[in-house]
């Protein structure tokens, strides 16, 4: 029973208060903020200083004064001096052309003449010519002896070593070589026709050695081409 009692005055009472409270708590609110913005207005208070502005110090700094501007002018064309070179500006008058002395004394220019050489002046020099070079010597071919062309006769015979192998096989002949003989008698080249292989290179090496007369042709040394015969002979 005395709980009861306790727990119904504590939830009712409470809420009665509260509700008595909250216009007193909100008027007295508005009452403070107002005094807080009123009171300055009517009470004497003393404002802080304004802000002052700040003196800086400076120097008067003297630029010097800035080049004069060069406006570019274009060169003035001037007739060129040198009577090699192209004009560049064109002549008022145009000049009538020098041409060469065509008196009677000298004669017509010929036309087409770089050097300008006239007519009818004897020793008058032309262009340079180039000489011309030597023309090639005439190949002569060799000849063979026949008619009119004499065979060559031989003046230095050198005889051909026999070779050991084919003595000691008794091989025995002849071995025909067709030669070049140059325009001095001697020989240029030699080769084998006919004969045995035992005793070609033998025959070939002292055919070598061999010198003949020159032979002539209209009165000229000539080369010619003839066949000499070896023989091998075991006597």
């Amino acid at each position: 029973m005395p709980a009861e009692l306790f727990r119904s005055a504590s939830s009712h009472t409470p809420v009665k208060r509260r509700a008595s409270i909250l216009p007193v708590s909100i008027a007295a609110h508005v009452v403070v903020i107002a005094a807080i913005f009123t009171a300055p207005l009517l009470g004497d208070i003393d404002f802080p200083p304004p802000n002052r502005p700040l003196n800086f110090a400076y120097t008067n700094v003297v630029l010097p004064a800035p080049p004069p501007v060069r406006l570019y002018r274009a060169p003035s064309h001037t007739p060129n001096p040198s009577p090699d070179k192209a004009p560049l500006v064109a002549p008022d008058v145009i000049k009538p052309e020098v041409l060469l002395d065509t008196s009677p004394d000298f004669g017509p220019v010929v036309d087409g003449d770089p050097y300008g050489a006239p007519i009818g002046i004897p020793g008058a020099l032309g262009p340079p010519v180039a000489a011309l070079p030597p023309p090639p010597p005439v190949e002569k071919k060799p000849v063979r002896p026949g008619g009119d062309i004499q065979p060559p006769r031989r003046i230095v015979s050198v005889a051909p070593i026999y070779p050991v192998i084919a003595q000691q096989a008794r091989v025995q002949g002849t071995v025909e070589i067709e030669a070049l003989i140059g325009e001095d008698g001697k020989v240029r080249n030699a080769k084998v026709i006919s004969g045995k292989v035992s005793l070609n290179d033998a025959a070939l090496t002292a055919v070598r050695q061999w010198v003949f007369t020159p032979t002539r042709l209209n009165g000229e040394p000539v080369a010619v081409i003839m066949t000499v015969t070896v023989v091998f002979s075991l006597n």
